[in-house]
């Protein structure tokens, strides 16, 4: 915040007019993206995206170099909302791909485990970051050692990134395609209605 407040109104205003843009241009990206691997794969691109760009921030500084900083930024958030896109899509391909492999469909289970997943991932993040300043001495209301201010920086920059691009990777073995999937719909499609004629003999 203290960085933002620092700014100028020149370079504030450039900061609003890259979020929206970025915004506005992402709308846009996200189906072409789509389109151009598909499948889902293209929640690797975003999530690649979003861990190099998060990893640049390390290098610059709010105060210091606001323009590339505030940049990395956004663009961190661009690929970070692609991702997001993406990998809600991808939770109702598991529903359908489970339902084959398994013949029992659990929406609520899959839906209710990524929620879970997520308020876990929070909490054990929020809980390990708090730990690791107050081991390195951090004093509220106070200016704070280096130690901390490079847990913090690298606690918003790398580590994160580094994990984006590590689910990247898990991301690029994702190959559950469109075509692949509308055969999974099909055989699901034709053993409920083979089951639909058996109960319909059986009475």
């Amino acid at each position: 915040m203290q960085g933002i407040e620092s700014s100028t109104p020149l370079i504030k205003r450039f900061i609003s007019l890259i979020y929206n843009d970025i915004y506005t241009t992402y709308r846009f990206c996200f189906p072409l993206v789509f389109k151009w691997t598909a499948n889902k794969g293209g929640a690797a691109i975003f999530a690649f995206g979003t861990g190099v760009t998060m990893i640049a921030l390390y290098s610059f500084s709010p105060n210091a170099s606001p323009v590339p900083f505030y940049l990395f930024a956004a663009l961190s958030q661009f690929f970070f909302s692609g991702f997001n896109t993406a990998i809600y899509t991808i939770i109702p391909d598991c529903v359908e791909y489970g339902e084959w492999v398994t013949g029992v469909r659990n929406d609520g289970f899959q839906y209710a485990f990524i929620s879970l997943g997520n308020k876990i991932g929070m909490a054990l993040g929020i809980s390990l970051l708090a730990q690791a300043l107050e081991a390195a001495g951090y004093v509220s209301n106070a200016a704070q050692n280096e130690t901390v201010l490079s847990i913090m920086r690298h606690a918003f920059s790398t580590i994160p990134g580094i994990l984006w691009v590590a689910t990247a990777a898990a991301l690029f073995f994702y190959k559950l395609n469109k075509r692949t999937y509308n055969r999974i719909v099909e055989v699901i499609r034709h053993r409920a209605a083979k089951k639909r004629g058996l109960r319909s003999i059986a009475k």
